[in-house]
């Protein structure tokens, strides 16, 4: 065999392993995999939020010119940090659903006595409690759940670490020192 047509197909062998290993994942009906969403809302429709982490709790609430305020709609007004959290809160992606069966132990999986509590209050009256439990053995996500619903799924540590940085790093604007002349 010549070097030509040796090289012509590892080059065809290498790009269709290529294909392969990167393609999008499919079902078994060849329908392409989705992540599933945890929950989804829409963000624009927020206008409170509640956070709980480790028993210190914090609320965020809209004013009617869509400005973020701390406790009430006279406390102070947010700081640019805390712009992408509603659009957070609005929802994440789960890598995975956990468990989907009526009575989960949720001891298994920290939400038993969940450590951190995300309540998220819609204009049209509704609102969910989001409850993030223990870290998975490999640290990457965090096990959570909706109250009221049974499923538990996998949520990445990240959206969980900004929401309870609205806790520990209060987003707050502070007054800004005048200089003495």
């Amino acid at each position: 065999m010549n070097a030509r047509l040796t090289m012509v197909l590892l080059v065809v062998v290498l790009v269709f392993g290529g294909y392969l290993a990167f393609r999008p994942a499919t079902t078994s009906d060849g329908d392409p995999t989705i992540l599933p969403w945890f929950y989804l809302v829409e963000d624009t429709k927020i206008f409170q939020l509640d956070v709980n982490y480790f028993g210190e709790e914090l609320t965020f609430i809209r004013d009617d010119s869509r400005v973020w305020h701390l406790g009430t709609v006279e406390g102070p007004a947010v700081n640019e940090e805390f712009l992408g959290t509603p659009f957070l809160a609005g929802g994440t992606r789960s890598p995975r659903l956990i468990s989907q069966g009526p009575d989960p132990d949720l001891a298994l999986y920290g939400l038993d006595d969940p450590k951190f509590q995300l309540g998220v209050s819609m204009d049209d009256g509704k609102s969910y409690l989001v409850l993030l439990g223990d870290l998975t053995p490999d640290r990457i996500n965090n096990y959570a759940r909706i109250e009221g619903f049974s499923e538990v799924y996998l949520v990445d540590r990240a959206w969980g670490e900004h929401m309870a940085r609205l806790v520990t790093d209060t987003p707050v604007n502070t007054p800004t020192p005048v200089a003495a002349s």
